[in-house]
């Protein structure tokens, strides 16, 4: 194995995930009021969509990650209209604490969610996009499953750490306080959709 290539692909993973997001928000939330475990699958169903893009690159399927790049106004429009969807319902504060029955709060669900939501955001298509050129000389197989395996353990890695340091925090919360969490980080996803469909529609019209 490469180690180098693996530490490289590694903290690309980490790159890609740390800054905080809408997908960043997502996970916090369900850590909160679903609990851990339901919080790192939801990082996990991240990680896996991060690793795919990561394949198309290293792989060399620059023809379908054209067509996912050309997409990518509609992408970015479905996406911030998913991400309304989840802001108002945290905004209103329906946390989806019930028994196990909803899909939203099951495993699959939450991989599912996580894996849909990163496929559309443009910003990571852009991203790994990037990395079409610095992965060109990946001249095997191996190669090219180590640096994808590497993305999806350096993201997941991030998702551990984020989930860990929001279950330790919460120890320390009330219940209003954890209320009021899920309330602005509602607005902050509505506000991050908004941007994203004004700057669709400025794209489109060109406005100054």
């Amino acid at each position: 194995m490469d180690l180098a290539l693996l530490v490289t692909s590694i903290a690309l993973g980490l790159t890609v995930a740390a800054p905080i997001g809408p997908m960043s928000l997502l996970c916090i939330n369900r850590t909160l009021h679903v609990g851990r475990a339901n919080g790192l699958v939801f990082g996990a169903g991240i990680a896996a969509a991060d690793c795919t893009y990561a394949a198309l690159a290293s792989f060399g399927l620059v023809g379908l990650s054209n067509v996912l790049a050309d997409a990518g106004q509609w992408l970015k429009i479905l996406g911030a209209f998913l991400l309304i969807y989840l802001g108002v319902g945290l905004v209103r504060g329906r946390r989806h604490l019930g028994a196990p029955g909803p899909i939203r709060n099951s495993g699959l669900g939450a991989f599912a969610s996580a894996y849909g939501l990163t496929l559309a955001n443009p910003p990571t298509i852009l991203f790994f996009a990037g990395v079409f050129a610095s992965v060109a000389t990946l001249s095997s197989g191996i190669q090219s499953v180590t640096f994808s395996a590497g993305v999806f353990a350096g993201s997941m890695l991030w998702w551990a750490v984020l989930t860990l340091f929001v279950t330790k925090s919460a120890r320390a919360l009330t219940a209003g306080a954890m209320a009021w969490i899920g309330r602005v980080s509602g607005l902050v996803l509505i506000g991050f959709a908004c941007y994203g469909l004004f700057s669709v529609f400025r794209g489109v019209y060109y406005w100054d």
